[in-house]
């Protein structure tokens, strides 16, 4: 390692990144999601290299998805022993994503990005990092855009690999962002032969049995003998069109906000303000609205939008659309309807009851929801359990920790809630928050004690008065209920 900051393109280039979309500033602590590959040892080392220049702390996050069997194990080591080198605290973690994926219903790859990114961001959490740094460079971009332009992808899609984004959950809250966004795949390899970088090769780039590494290995080459400079041409137009995208953004958001209501899992949107509204902002609202019932708009496309344009549009008072992800758009009585088929679902939910990982997250069986779990010192809690937010919880991690589970209700159920004296029947408790019959199934119930059958919470409802926070706690347990592929 030489360290030669002031000779390498791709450090100049990565600085100007940095400083152009405001990533990183003095004192921050930045975690570098690392695999073993060139892209991420790379970006590792340039940060590593420039954090007294920068005021920046470094530290790293490597997991291993459990998908290569000893091939993972090797990239682990090889993180490990690099991040050693360094002198770079890591965050190393396993996760049987195979497993995770059939259980959740996902793709592998839909599943190990929820994954990557949840544990990513509790170690953020755990390392008090303010960002999240991910190696995706600008041939990535390309082949992002080309993908999606070949499945039919609108505006929003063309905009490419955003330089920063923000995510807030109840695990962590900050900036994810892509300093090499602006540096080509060879400037990286470039990078790692002038530095003497060691990295792993993940043989599954190389397969043509995927869309996308066909699309990188046969289209791409194709497509730059007509235009060498295509990747640096695609990245100049996504920056022009992600600002568009936000403006249209914007004002369907606005739209949505005045026209509609969510309630037991279903966006009413006015039919007469889409029916309205200009064609490009009614089809933003349309997805703005998938996204809230979905947690994402993944395999979307253009033409689903205007199948929905289609049945508004129609003659006819009522109709319906399936659309990919279980999502569920309904047309009647003067609204449209978006929800997914399992809010819809008449047949009767089986009773189950399923362990929560903690910490970790689990998938609710039944639902399109995963309980996201951390445990934390008292001292740490300040006001959020405060905040009034219902899909998260917190209470007393030494009170609940024996048996921790989930389950539906089951006949003769009771509890206390929060702030009463004596307990409640869950039916009533039910009927007076106006709960209707035909979704009490499926509503997840917090369990806990040696029998697993004492109610701690009633997932986005109401919390149970045995297992709050006291000025006796110690430990303290957050519980969030969130979308699986938010």
């Amino acid at each position: 390692m030489t360290g030669s900051v002031n000779e390498s393109m791709l450090v100049q280039k990565m600085l100007s990144t940095i400083r152009k979309y405001d990533m990183f500033g003095p004192g921050e602590k930045v975690l570098v999601a690392v695999s073993g590959g060139p892209d991420s040892m790379a970006l590792l080392h340039a940060l590593w290299t420039t954090r007294e220049q920068l005021l920046i702390g470094v530290c790293a996050f490597h997991l291993d998805h459990m998908f290569r069997g000893e091939e993972s194990r090797q990239d682990a080591e090889a993180v490990r022993s690099y991040c050693a080198s360094l002198g770079v605290q890591l965050v190393a973690e396993s996760y049987d994503v195979p497993a995770f994926a059939e259980e959740a219903k996902l793709s592998p790859e839909e599943a190990a990005r929820l994954v990557r990114y949840r544990l990513a961001a509790a170690a953020a959490a755990s390392l008090r990092c303010t960002s999240i740094a991910l190696a995706h460079h600008r041939d990535d971009n390309l082949e992002t855009i080309v993908m999606r332009f070949l499945r039919g992808s609108g505006l929003r899609g063309l905009t490419g690999i955003r330089p920063v984004r923000e995510h807030k959950s109840h695990t962590w809250s900050g900036k994810v962002t892509r300093p090499l966004l602006q540096c080509s795949r060879q400037e990286i390899e470039s990078y790692c032969r002038q530095e003497g970088i060691k990295f792993r090769i993940d043989r599954t780039n190389l397969s043509d049995q995927y869309v996308r590494n066909r699309v990188r290995l046969d289209l791409i080459p194709r497509l730059l003998e007509y235009n060498p400079n295509l990747s640096e041409t695609v990245t100049n137009m996504s920056a022009f069109m992600a600002d568009e995208n936000d403006f249209i953004d914007g004002l369907a958001g606005q739209l949505l906000d005045s026209h509609s209501r969510f309630a037991d899992g279903v966006l009413e949107v006015e039919l007469d303000a889409l029916a309205q509204a200009h064609p490009s902002l009614a089809r933003r609202a349309i997805l703005l609205a998938i996204e809230k019932i979905r947690g994402e708009r993944t395999d979307i496309y253009s033409t689903h939008v205007e199948d929905v344009i289609d049945l508004i549009r129609t003659d006819n008072r009522s109709g319906s659309l399936s659309l990919p992800g279980g999502a569920i758009v309904r047309k009647r009585y003067g609204v449209v309807e978006f929800t997914l088929a399992s809010m819809l679902a008449s047949l009767k939910v089986p009773k189950y009851k399923k362990t929560i990982a903690v910490p970790g997250f689990t998938v609710v069986p039944y639902t399109s929801s995963v309980i996201v779990a951390d445990v934390f010192p008292i001292e740490e809690l300040g006001d959020r359990h405060k905040s009034g937010d219902r899909s998260v919880a917190y209470m007393d991690y030494d009170v609940v920790r024996d048996g921790l589970a989930v389950r539906n209700r089951r006949d003769g159920d009771r509890f206390r809630p929060l702030g009463m004296k004596g307990t409640k029947k869950l039916k009533e408790f039910f009927i007076d928050n106006k709960i209707k019959q035909e979704i009490r199934d499926k509503i997840p119930l917090v369990v806990y004690g040696r029998d697993r059958e004492q109610i701690a919470w009633i997932g986005e409802l109401r919390l149970a008065e045995s297992v709050k926070v006291t000025r006796k706690t110690r430990n303290v347990l957050r519980l969030s209920l969130e979308p699986m592929l938010g």
